[in-house]
């Protein structure tokens, strides 16, 4: 018989220089409960990412929830992901530093964890052309982008169920879409409509995968969402529907279904971040026309318009706002200088080399929903780690 195939892979991230009774509260409200709710539902299995910067914070204040992750590791109930440490936009940072970060964090997991991780979150699911060497040279072998990215390439919806491969200069890796549809669906649809639209596909045959890649913060932290997924239950009541259905619904991992399937086939993704972000890093009144222009030709293609229109790229924040282009462009020049330092120092070059790390936290550059670059102790937290790592590389080069 076949199955439909799940992989809800969530994403939990505090910026460097986050306060930290921000960390206390989504603590409390989103992390430890959902890990909780997992433990309720032992025939599930899930992919989780924290950011090296929150599991740091979470091993040091709250170890009761490591304990708890590990042991859902070891049970392989969960797969762990690794990425940039201090999750930076991997694309715009120096050469060296793209792989250093993910191997950084890779080891982390495997000293703290007991498991060398094989996936990777990609920050803001930001993704230019030439990455696949970089994360292939530190070890990764699969990663999920968002949907939006393979639509751009003239892929529809039917062909994204499953993952693909890409590569650039014969460096190969694994890419999962992540279902923009499940994104709006999950935590926010009722229970009974994301289960039909789970049967919906599962009655195409064959043995479909459809990937849920979103932010963890979405259960219990963003607005009303604590009193949605854990006082009235939308979170355990999803967590037990997919254990009464799992005569056809099957929850697995990226290492898990990779190894169990072929790749639909091979691709090559453009330059693109999820669709919203798209929409952020236009000029103001070009975001204003491209909101309209995007629900005017909805009315006459309906979803297609979604993917057919696009907006700007990550980049373009640097161009928007000259606050991200010269924090990144000092970073540049103070990891140069450390760079030099660390041949003639390595102990000392490394602890400026970190203090670089934590500079390169991409939410200081760009703007979401919730929070960026206008918020100024996310800014001034950047700034100081790049002063202290510039003082550290002066001492060493005199």
């Amino acid at each position: 018989m076949s199955k439909l195939y799940l992989i809800l892979a969530f994403h939990n991230h505090q910026p460097v220089g986050n306060f930290d009774h921000v960390l206390e509260d989504s603590y409390n409200k989103s992390y430890l409960p959902f890990l909780e709710a997992l433990l309720r539902h032992p025939n599930l299995k899930v992919v989780l990412h924290y950011s090296g910067n929150l599991l740091s914070w979470i091993g040091k204040r709250h170890p009761e929830a490591i304990d708890i992750i590990r042991n859902l590791v070891s049970n392989g109930r969960v797969e762990l992901l690794s990425g940039g440490f201090y999750e930076p936009v991997i694309p715009v940072l120096p050469e060296e530093d793209r792989q250093l970060q993910i191997e950084e964090f890779s080891l982390y997991i495997k000293k703290n964890f007991g498991y060398t991780p094989k996936g990777m979150w990609l920050a803001e699911r930001v993704w230019e052309p030439q990455m696949p060497k970089c994360i292939s040279k530190a070890g990764i072998e699969y990663l999920p982008v968002d949907d939006y990215h393979f639509k751009m390439t003239g892929l529809e919806e039917g062909d994204l169920l499953g993952y693909y491969i890409t590569e650039d200069e014969g460096y190969k890796i694994s890419v999962f879409p992540g279902s923009e549809k499940l994104r709006y669906y999950i935590p926010f649809r009722t229970v009974e409509d994301t289960i039909s639209y789970f049967r919906e596909i599962h009655m195409r045959g064959g043995n479909p995968l459809l990937t849920f890649a979103d932010d963890g913060e979405k259960f219990g932290v963003w607005p009303n969402t604590y009193k949605h997924c854990y006082e009235d239950g939308w979170l355990d009541n999803f967590l037990a529907a997919l254990e009464d259905n799992s005569d056809w619904i099957e929850t697995t991992t990226f290492s898990e279904y990779s190894s169990k399937f072929q790749s639909l086939g091979r691709v090559y993704l453009p330059t693109a971040s999820y669709r919203e972000m798209g929409e952020w890093a236009l000029p103001s009144e070009v975001s204003l026309e491209y909101e309209y222009v995007l629900e005017e030709l909805g009315k006459l293609v309906g979803e297609k318009s979604k993917h057919l229109l696009r907006g700007g790229i990550w980049r373009s924040f640097m161009v928007k706002y000259p606050e991200s282009n010269h924090l990144h462009k000092r970073m540049f020049m103070i990891r140069q200088k450390v760079q030099e330092a660390c041949v003639i120092n390595s102990q000392k070059g490394r602890e400026a080399q970190i203090n670089v790390w934590k500079g390169q936290c991409n939410d200081a550059y760009w703007h979401g929903v919730f929070g960026g670059l206008y918020l100024p102790h996310l800014r001034s937290a950047l700034y100081r780690h790049l002063i202290n790592a510039e003082a550290l590389a002066n001492e060493i080069l005199k």
